[in-house]
């Protein structure tokens, strides 16, 4: 196999290469940066709310219903929409309420003394302004699909860039590690392709165990086992649950700030109905808490109030070990489970998920799977970095300097089979690939004509 750059199969890759990093390259910074960055989420939100946080132990708790009375006390006219408990003993509670005029507040409570500690805005919490950046660069929907395509291409441009480095000849420097002893051209392609082809495997891990969470590619993934049943009876379940189509969904968690720290499996399975009936307080949801086995894995159990008539109590449990989730649903008016939702009712794919999610997140395997995933990143974006430089210092003033091509020269067969599956098993990647090979052959078919020679 022949990879030197005077060969029409190594243009070829190059030019493919050239323009994935040129296209995901900026906005994969960034989302790697804000990747680094939320690895540290707890951390972070710790140290920024110290002042509200930190509370000292003093015996047991309150139960949860004084908590609440103490809040709404605080806080005259606001309806309470959910209660993060806290991680550990010296935490407050963080009661998040909706104000009268629809603002939303984040009130945290002395556990042991019923004392509002503080009060924040959560939009404005920069975790959540990470979280936000790194989902959809703050656009929302179109910036979700966005960041889903760039993640894709990400990996069109790893598979290409580990094809360019694949050497005729093995040994040490210049393969596997820097030689950092030379200059120029040299140096910064060491920089560039070593440290972005050993990291190639792990950077493509965070990508894949992130996608679950995007837009387009995500939801298609959830519902893979309504077209291809043979698959699963559902992709995300054992037995998919069942739910009277004549009712309206509760679709409170879904819109809930918070939501993003919900079970991905649970997020896309019909939230359950309830009578109607309001019998049930937050004192009758924390009898169902024992249930978690949360002496194994710790706190920060989040209890979503209904909002609808038909809506009800949700008790989420997700620990830094996937195996121990744990979603109970709640109705209201009967006081009925109507879902018990463990690590024993996911299907093989949700497991598979789950645990990709909270390995993504830094949290599967404690502070080593924070620093690993945190060394992925910052090699990452050392990658990067270097390519810029050495696309820039080779590129004549004011040129792209895209690699040229030969009318003759063609992709090798494993290259286009890499692209062509990606392009199958991620739409998005499809639709751009089209785009591109329909601009192509257009900038060919009416490219003008060179002049004539006199």
């Amino acid at each position: 196999m022949h990879r030197t750059p005077g060969t029409g199969a190594y243009r070829s890759v190059w030019r493919w290469h050239f323009y994935a990093g040129l296209f995901s390259a900026p906005l994969l910074i960034v989302l790697t940066l804000t990747g680094a960055i939320y690895l540290f989420d707890r951390e972070i939100d710790g140290w920024w709310n110290r002042d509200m946080q930190a509370v000292a132990v003093g015996g047991a708790a309150l139960p949860l219903a004084a908590q609440e009375a103490a809040v709404l006390r605080a806080v005259p006219g606001a309806v309470i929409g959910r209660v993060r408990l806290p991680h550990d003993a010296v935490e407050a509670a963080v009661w998040n309420v909706r104000l009268p005029d629809g603002t939303a507040l984040d009130v945290y409570l002395d556990p042991y003394r019923g004392i509002v500690t503080g009060t924040a805005d959560p939009a404005l919490q920069p975790t959540v302004i990470v979280r936000d950046l790194h989902g959809n660069l703050m656009g929302g929907e179109i910036g979700s699909h966005i960041v889903e395509l760039v993640a894709c291409w990400t990996l069109v441009m790893l598979a290409t860039g580990v094809w360019l480095w694949w050497p005729r000849r093995w040994k040490l420097r210049g393969v596997l590690v820097p030689r950092l002893s030379t200059t120029g051209r040299r140096f910064w392609r060491d920089l560039h392709a070593i440290p972005a082809t050993v990291n190639a495997l792990l950077v493509a891990l965070l990508v894949l165990t992130g996608l679950p969470w995007s837009a387009f590619w995500g939801q298609q993934f959830a519902r893979i086992g309504e077209s291809v049943p043979f698959v699963a009876p559902s992709p995300n379940f054992k037995a998919p649950p069942t739910v009277d189509p004549g009712l309206a969904a509760d679709e409170h968690a879904m819109h809930d700030p918070d939501s993003a720290k919900l079970p991905w499996t649970i997020r896309q399975m019909p939230m359950p109905h309830g009578s109607g009936g309001h019998g049930l307080g937050i004192a009758e949801i924390e009898q169902l808490l024992p249930r978690l086995h949360r002496e194994r894995f710790g706190g920060g159990v989040r209890i979503f109030y209904p909002t609808t008539p038909g809506g009800v109590f949700t008790i989420s449990y997700v620990p830094d070990k996937a195996a121990g989730q744990r979603t109970i649903h709640v109705d209201p008016g009967t006081g009925a489970i109507l879902g018990d939702i463990g690590w024993e009712n996911y299907s093989p794919v949700a497991k598979a998920v789950e645990w990709g999610v909270s390995l993504h997140v830094g949290r599967e395997y404690g502070l080593a799977n924070q620093l690993a995933n945190l060394a992925v990143c910052l090699a990452l974006i050392g990658g990067v970095v270097a390519g810029i430089v050495l696309w820039w210092r080779r590129r004549p003033e004011g040129e792209l300097a895209a690699p040229i091509t030969h009318a003759d020269d063609r992709l090798p067969p494993v290259v286009v089979g890499m692209i062509t599956a990606l392009a199958v098993l991620f739409p998005l990647v499809g639709a751009s690939l089209l785009l591109v090979l329909g601009g192509r052959w257009l900038s060919r078919r009416y490219r003008a004509p060179a002049p004539a020679v006199r």
